[in-house]
């Protein structure tokens, strides 16, 4: 299922942007977003959005290891 294998890949690969994500997989970015939205409900990875003065300019994903609390400012 996709769902495992994009969980995976950021576990073997560590923190990775939503552009590698959606190339390796063949999916759009937005997919990708709302494939990993399912891991993200449950707690077991977090999005962050790299900004440059308050301008979005990518984001990124990342396993949480142990206890984690996602926080969106």
């Amino acid at each position: 299922m996709i769902l495992q294998q994009l969980k995976a890949y950021l576990e073997e690969h560590g923190t990775t942007d939503r552009v590698t994500l959606s190339n390796h997989f063949g999916l759009s970015e937005d997919g990708v977003d709302a494939m990993l939205q399912v891991w993200i409900k449950k707690g077991k990875v977090s999005r962050m959005f790299d900004t440059i003065r308050g301008k979005e300019k990518g984001v990124r994903y990342t396993i949480n290891q142990g206890i984690s609390l996602n926080v969106q400012m």
